[in-house]
């Protein structure tokens, strides 16, 4: 589904990614973990182009999205991404807020769009909130309205990035617990965390990146139990305490 072929990023004198290379199939739970500033929020957002590979290519179903004549906006319809940052648009209800995408890009009607984003909020167990605003939901409600704005585009493959580091650790469960029904059903994820105990539950493989490089791509009995690179053991030792 996504290929990334020698992707390199530089912002100015920082190089954020070194030649990354990396194939995700159709199905696929990747889970990237590593320390800070190592280059994984800027590999995810290479792969929708929000940040523009300084060379290298990126391919996704078939197309090389790298390529400035791609139509970069329709290919970002079937990619979902959730941020740190909830990014609801304080302004407009829940339930504006799961439509306006689709509505405005002319995916669905009006009727469409809200029919489907009720059945979302039902899914979420949060159809009581769908004429109320952000500001009076929790964070973590948010972060799974977000999660649902995604998915009302029908999107082939989500991105998270690090999609619980803004919450209060109390509503980390109710995030994750959505992110794995998404897993369970078979959608395709590629998913920036420092979530361990997810990584080693959802994930097909788990990605170790550092210095803008993945050193380390294995399945997570192999990635946790067996790792190989030292500077994974490291990592693993400090953050499995």
């Amino acid at each position: 589904m996504i290929d990334v072929k020698s992707v390199v990023k530089h912002f100015g004198d920082i190089h954020a990614l070194n030649g990354v290379s990396l194939h995700i199939k159709k199905g696929e739970k990747v889970v990237i973990v590593g320390p800070s500033g190592c280059g994984k929020s800027t590999f995810l957002r290479c792969l929708n182009l929000l940040e523009t590979p300084t060379s290298g290519e990126v391919w996704f179903e078939g197309e090389c999205i790298t390529d400035p004549r791609c139509n970069v906006n329709k290919l970002r319809m079937r990619m979902g991404m959730v941020f740190q940052q909830f990014n609801l648009f304080p302004h407009k209800t829940i339930l504006q807020n799961i439509t306006l995408a689709p509505v405005t890009l002319k995916l669905m009607t009006q009727e469409e769009a809200d029919k489907r984003a009720i059945e979302l909020l039902a899914r979420i167990g949060l159809s009581e909130k769908a004429d109320a605003y952000p500001a009076q939901l929790s964070g973590g409600q948010q972060q799974r309205i977000a999660i649902v704005r995604a998915l009302a585009m029908n999107p082939d493959v989500m991105l998270f990035d690090e999609p619980t580091s803004a919450l209060d650790p109390e509503m980390v469960g109710e995030v994750l617990e959505l992110m794995k029904e998404l897993a369970d059903e078979g959608m395709t994820m590629v998913v920036v965390t420092h979530e361990m105990g997810f990584a080693r539950e959802v994930a097909t493989r788990c990605l170790f990146m550092a210095d803008g490089q993945v050193l380390e791509d294995a399945p997570p009995t192999e990635f946790f139990y067996r790792p190989k690179n030292d500077r994974l053991k490291d990592f693993l030792a400090k953050v499995l305490v």
